[in-house]
């Protein structure tokens, strides 16, 4: 038997995905329609002492594309010197890149001289 009316059912119904759905965020399974990807590593600091990459170091697997994302006063870029791959050189910007093999990668922000690598492994 069911009760209330086909609205009421719909909403409670409606309320039960919700609820579904911020439980499985909250314990690390998140929709993945129209999810957005975070960055993996951000620029921060508030100046220039203290500018760094968060984290410094970064372990991916080979095939995986990591992102940098930085918004702040003074402009950034991401630059891998022997891979020849670097970013624009700006104040808000964001950086992707795909690592196809394994191995070491330092980067560093030229402006600034801040460092940072990323350590492939196998898939």
């Amino acid at each position: 038997m069911q009760r209330g009316t086909a609205p009421q059912r719909r909403l409670g119904g409606l309320v039960a995905l919700l609820v579904a759905i911020s439980v499985g965020a909250a314990i690390g399974f998140a929709p993945t329609a129209g999810a957005v990807k975070t960055p993996d590593v951000y620029i921060n600091g508030d100046s220039v002492a203290n500018y760094k990459f968060t984290p410094r170091t970064i372990e991916v697997r080979r095939g995986r594309m990591v992102k940098w994302q930085w918004d702040s006063i003074g402009a950034h870029n991401v630059t891998f010197r022997k891979l020849h791959k670097s970013s624009i050189t700006g104040a808000s910007e964001n950086y992707r890149l795909r690592f196809k093999r394994r191995g070491t990668f330092k980067y560093l922000c030229t402006v600034h001289g801040f460092r940072g690598k990323v350590v492939v492994k196998r898939r």
